[in-house]
């Protein structure tokens, strides 16, 4: 036989991790072992069917946007623009992910109550990643490593060694 269609391999549509990170000197999230220093955020796989399906849903949206800009045509001049705000496509995934990828956290609080842990909720978890972007980018790696197992599979693999 020249090619093997293969099962393809079942993803972790409803898995949960604990994430540990802490702020490094660059001002970035860097994931790191739990300590006292550090905070936590608690990520979903990225197949989580409802997942996927707002996110359609939101590149649905921008098509629609773009059509009606005319984006990609050769009429498409930045006068077809209409003057009005348009969310941005970052806004959109940045509530998607406070939504759906990241569903609580640890260790953060908020400058009017410093100390005291925060209660979760997606609009001070949009504030966080607007305020350090990088645990957007830190919840999407571990959401897509969620679903494909990544963590079980490199452990399997230990095991054979």
């Amino acid at each position: 036989m020249g090619i093997t269609i293969a099962k393809k391999p079942e993803l972790d549509i409803s898995g949960e991790r604990w994430v540990h990170f802490k702020v490094g000197h660059d001002g970035l999230a860097v994931k790191c072992d739990k300590g006292p220093d550090t905070a936590s955020i608690l990520v979903a796989s990225i197949a989580n069917p409802i997942y996927k399906s707002h996110q359609a849903v939101i590149r649905r949206h921008l098509a629609a946007l773009n059509q009606q800009a005319g984006v990609g045509t050769a009429g498409f001049t930045v006068d077809s623009i209409p003057d009005v705000e348009l969310e941005t496509d970052d806004d959109l995934f940045i509530d998607l992910a406070a939504k759906h990828l990241i569903k609580d956290w640890q260790g953060i609080d908020v400058e009017e109550r410093p100390g005291e842990p925060a209660k979760y909720t997606p609009q001070l978890c949009k504030a966080l990643i607007e305020q350090l972007p990088s645990i957007y980018f830190l919840a999407l790696r571990t959401a897509l490593d969620i679903a494909k197992r990544i963590e079980e599979q490199a452990q399997a693999t230990a095991e054979k060694q």
